[in-house]
């Protein structure tokens, strides 16, 4: 790229500035590395104190009692695996390293529970990982501890055990409180289920209350949306989430849709269900810590989310997690065969480590910046100037306030953040590392148009 192409990022207008949203798809900079050298790189990173960085946990559950409709993440079905004997291994997976440098040398800020489905396990099985969390490894005085989960699994006994824990955060996908929408994705709580758990939960008033909702479901309405933003205001929740549907091709969601027997709202419609949540919570005096994220007290903080897109390090447990220590990415074997083989042996069942990025500090910059909708660009590379015309042209059509490359996005802006993100991500590459490019373009598999091809993510 020898000069800036920046019309083919230009908004097509206010009312639909892209044609579709587009996934948010990292730039990578990096290579994996060969399989001979990973052991030897994984004990360097272990014997090696990472300083001047926020440190995270990520522990993987992958496990699930169904298969939800719109879901890519599923793995395993719970009632066919030992739960004991995964927990069992992921508590000496964890042991493995507890003792070494790395994990020693600074405090730990937030610990994520994932899936897979968490909450899923039978009650106590959580609370010896996060026992073993607290008693081992130097856990910051205020560490967020967060479980994530489905309202159905939150019952007292497991609801209690992990309070004893310690755990500090509960994060509950309910999509819906729409009892038929909630049926046609393969959920059986009912809406006045769903009440009664948040409500007991609140009750005990000892954690972070967040619940997950989403927009864009098949017979989802501006109508039906609003009822579903005033429930969850009236609930005794810290944070809520709103996010987008994404149809992700391999879904028994996808499938149905393929086959006409559903049909979901086009990508306009989406936005107004965005922009409706954001002006009815922006109303209800709550406050936008993400894109997709509200707090409506000071008991939510987000943190282990916001801290992934500020490029913290994060270790992680557990078949199919990732992870990522000074600047080197990995993930774990999924198949939990080959994660319990490698176990037995006693070593880190490592599926893919790569070699250090060689992008720098102002990748992780743009993306939280993006996250909370301020970026400061001229911190960015010395070459703002050049993005100008792009940015006055969004400005023109809605998406951000420009002051000098000093940018803040608007509501139309933060539900079209990824596309601005890819954006911004391609030009900064081609001001700040030109060299990578070529790699790059290939790496990113575009489309003729020069938008990248679609991969997505949801929540669970």
């Amino acid at each position: 790229m020898n000069s800036l192409d920046l019309s083919r990022f230009y908004a097509a207008s206010a009312e639909l500035p892209f044609q579709d949203r587009w996934a948010m798809m990292p730039l990578r900079a990096s290579l994996p590395l060969a399989a001979e050298k990973i052991e030897k790189q994984w004990t360097l990173l272990q014997q090696s104190p990472i300083s001047g960085n926020k440190r995270l946990i990520y522990i993987h559950i992958p496990f699930c009692e169904t298969h939800c409709q719109f879901c890519g993440f599923y793995q395993n079905l719970l009632r066919k695996f030992d739960t004991d004997k995964y927990i069992t291994t992921l508590l000496a997976e964890i042991a493995l390293e507890m003792n070494n440098p790395v994990m020693q040398s600074a405090p730990i800020h937030a610990v994520y529970f994932g899936g897979g489905t968490p909450s899923a396990l039978p009650s106590g099985q959580l609370a010896r990982v996060i026992s073993l969390l607290r008693q081992s490894l130097p856990l910051a005085p205020d560490c967020e501890i967060t479980i994530e989960g489905r309202i159905s699994d939150f019952d007292e006994a497991r609801t209690e055990s992990y309070i004893a824990a310690g755990a500090n955060r509960f994060s509950i996908g309910v999509q819906t409180f729409d009892t038929d929408i909630r049926q046609k994705l393969g959920r059986l709580s009912s809406r006045e289920q769903i009440v009664e758990t948040f409500e007991r939960i609140g009750r005990l008033d000892c954690v972070a209350l967040v619940c997950d909702l989403m927009f864009g479901l098949p017979g989802q309405t501006v109508q039906s949306w609003q009822p579903d933003l005033e429930l969850a205001a009236a609930l005794p929740l810290d944070g809520l989430d709103l996010y987008a549907l994404n149809l992700l091709p391999t879904t028994p969601l996808a499938r149905r849709v393929d086959k006409g027997q559903l049909e979901l709202p086009a990508v306009a419609a989406k936005c107004d269900f965005y922009l409706q949540g954001e002006a009815f919570l922006r109303q209800q005096g709550w406050m936008q810590l993400s894109n997709s994220h509200w707090a409506k007290t000071t008991r939510e903080r987000n943190l282990y989310n916001l801290l992934i897109k500020q490029g913290a390090d994060f270790f992680a447990f557990g078949s199919g997690a990732g992870g990522r220590l000074n600047g080197h990415s990995f993930m774990l074997h999924r198949d939990l065969a080959e994660y319990y083989t490698l176990m037995q042996s006693g070593k880190k069942p490592l599926m893919m480590l790569t070699d250090k990025s060689l992008l720098g500090s102002w990748l992780h910059q743009l993306q939280a910046g993006i996250e909370v909708g301020r970026v400061n660009l001229p911190a960015l590379t010395s070459q703002a100037e050049l993005l100008e015309p792009l940015l006055m042209q969004w400005q023109q059509a809605g998406l951000l306030v420009n002051e000098r490359g000093y940018v803040r996005l608007t509501p139309s802006g933060r539900f079209w953040s990824s596309n601005l993100l890819q954006a911004l991500q391609q030009l900064l590459l081609a001001l700040n590392n030109p060299e990578h490019i070529e790699w790059q373009e290939k790496m990113m598999q575009r489309h003729p148009t020069g938008k990248p091809i679609q991969r997505f993510a949801t929540t669970s």
